[in-house]
């Protein structure tokens, strides 16, 4: 077996068995919902956001969503979540989706600050064998064409000790 399919393989069988633990930037009306789906299903959840109060809130048990119950955080966080704003956490986790907001531009396209931000954030501390998703509602080709040189300038080659 060669070294990236031992490196996928690896990851794989750690998401199989609920081993891998995934982080979530941006906990909002997306970041959230999808937290407590992989609670649900026994992966576990290091969730990172720049609100402070955010964080905190989280942590308390407390929800920032009308419609998702303060129980449904306070079992998130019994069940071993949690949230923090500091993305030198991010080596812990074995998959990073990114959910940031993508507000329309005045030319009504997505505008990408928020997700290119992230990347300055979470860049220095990416480790291989991870995989990273994003979700920000964006057009198709951005992970290859915003996401993927700061992979590259990371010195990971995609596809081989670096997943999208």
């Amino acid at each position: 077996m060669t070294t990236d399919n031992h490196i996928l393989a690896s990851f794989v069988e750690k998401v199989a068995k609920c081993g891998a633990r995934i982080g979530i930037i941006g906990l909002g009306y997306v970041g959230i919902p999808l937290a407590l789906r992989f609670q649900e299903v026994g992966l576990q959840v290091l969730g990172f956001d720049i609100d402070l109060e955010r964080v905190e809130s989280l942590n308390r048990g407390e929800t920032p969503i009308r419609h998702i119950a303060a129980s449904d955080i306070q079992s998130m966080c019994a069940g071993g979540f949690e949230a923090t704003a500091d993305f030198t956490r991010i080596p812990e986790v074995d998959a990073i989706i990114i959910c940031v907001p993508t507000p329309l531009s005045r030319h009504r396209e997505p505008d990408l600050t928020f997700i290119v931000d992230t990347m300055h954030s979470v860049e220095p501390h990416l480790r291989a064998g991870q995989l990273l998703s994003l979700e920000s509602t964006t057009w198709p080709g951005t992970t290859a064409e915003v996401l993927s040189p700061f992979i590259t300038r990371r010195g990971f080659e995609i596809g081989s000790d670096f997943f999208f």
